[in-house]
């Protein structure tokens, strides 16, 4: 039970900060989200039902090409994520600014969120799973497919967001692999002394 209360906990945290930090400042750290608040941008779809259809969609190629266990892992955080990230779009906005200290924040936050629901067992949905996937097969590190999948939709929120936001979502996001790699690697350091 315990261990699902984290998932919600840390569900909740990547929420808020999706919709306090990443969203008003046009921020975009890769993933589900990332890709989310682009097309979000373009269509003027909520961010909540857009990483709703994308859980969907990845859920179900989960089911047919990853093992039951991942699938199993991504059921909760594909409905309760979006629903946490529509209750807390209510939460009136901060009025901050795109400065270095709030990207530095951002990042750590979503670095830790990511890394410690891969902890825990989970995976957040969306993305994530097309990660697992190229890591299932290719047997690439995961925190290296996260990073490559971010720039990839960095480059796509550059080309509407602009170079400047751009290079806080790259600080952002290489902050947010550093975290999640340090999560993911400490367990192991600690089983080998």
């Amino acid at each position: 039970m315990k261990k699902y209360l984290l998932l919600l906990f840390y569900l909740l945290l990547a929420s808020l900060n999706l919709n306090l930090i990443l969203k008003p400042l046009n921020l975009v750290t890769g993933g589900t989200q990332g890709l989310a608040l682009i097309l979000s941008y373009i269509t003027n779809l909520s961010p909540s039902l857009l990483i709703l259809i994308i859980n969907i969609i990845t859920i179900i190629i989960s089911f047919f090409f990853l093992t039951k266990d991942h699938t199993k892992s991504a059921l909760i955080s594909t409905f309760i994520y979006p629903l946490f990230i529509k209750l807390t779009s209510y939460i009136p906005n901060l009025n901050i600014n795109n400065n270095f200290f709030i990207v530095i924040i951002s990042g750590l936050i979503y670095g830790f969120t990511s890394g410690m629901i891969y902890k825990l067992g989970f995976s957040s949905g969306g993305i994530t799973i097309i990660n697992l996937l190229i890591n299932k097969y290719l047997n690439i590190k995961l925190s290296v497919i996260n990073f490559i999948t971010n720039i990839i939709i960095i480059l796509l929120g550059y080309l509407l967001f602009g170079l400047n936001k751009s290079l806080s979502s790259l600080l952002l996001i290489i902050i947010g692999s550093i975290v999640i790699n340090l999560i993911l690697t400490k367990k192991k350091k600690v089983t080998h002394q």
